[in-house]
């Protein structure tokens, strides 16, 4: 097993006749101020990929209107490991058809100082099993496999250009809102838009989550409702 109990980051996937609700966008960026990335099937065998390592919402609207008419992933990051640049904004590139964005922390030897968990899970164990078989991505087996490895506090989710078909591993722990997938309902405001609440953090001394939080500032992680649960 390679997890931890932290579901940092969010996942928009959107299919490709859906809309995404900027309010909830918007909101996404206030929690993920460190980098935003997305990728969108535009052609035959292709994928455009848009990153920057700071969370922008007008840049990241621009983006996402330049692609609405596309399938297309959203990822916005808060950092854990690695740090805040360009190296570690998702998506990554696994092989030359498929992109991956991660949600979640992992417990992974990270050999490189600064490069995230989620640039080593995509370059040091997944891309030498998709350059090799990069149908194995389809493969349900190969997913259950990824699945419980990554256990349930992480989400993965692919885009292949090839088979212009995106995949999501741990989909079914995310949530449905307005035809768009969500990764999870904490890195939001979730309650203004009628979702259920998450599952309050503990106490800062016993959760690392908490603990990377107050690295941002009290004031931070106020906002994001993180603190003691009664």
């Amino acid at each position: 097993m390679f997890y931890r109990k932290n579901l940092m980051c969010l996942i928009i996937h959107k299919p490709k006749d859906a809309k995404i609700d900027l309010d909830l966008l918007h909101s996404a960026c206030l929690y993920n101020p460190h980098g935003y990335g997305l990728m969108a099937f535009t052609g035959h065998q292709k994928i455009s990929v848009v990153r920057d390592q700071h969370t922008d919402f007008d840049a990241l609207r621009r983006a996402y209107r330049h692609f609405a008419r596309h399938e297309c992933v959203i990822h916005l990051r808060l950092r854990t490991r690695g740090h805040v640049n360009t190296i570690n904004t998702h998506p990554f590139r696994v092989t030359d058809s498929i992109y991956m964005a991660h949600n979640g922390t992992l417990d992974i030897n990270c050999r490189i100082p600064g490069r995230s968990d989620s640039w080593h899970m995509a370059h040091d164990i997944l891309s030498p099993l998709l350059q090799r078989n990069p149908k194995l991505i389809h493969n349900r087996d190969f997913q259950n496999y990824v699945a419980g490895k990554i256990g349930t506090h992480n989400r993965l989710v692919f885009m292949d250009a090839d088979q212009q078909k995106a995949i999501i591993i741990n989909k079914s722990l995310g949530v449905d809102y307005q035809d768009v997938w969500l990764s999870n309902t904490r890195w939001f405001d979730a309650a203004r838009f009628g979702l259920p609440a998450p599952v309050a953090c503990c106490h800062p001394n016993h959760s690392a989550a908490c603990a990377k939080l107050n690295l941002l500032g009290e004031r931070f992680a106020r906002k994001l409702g993180c603190g003691v649960a009664h």
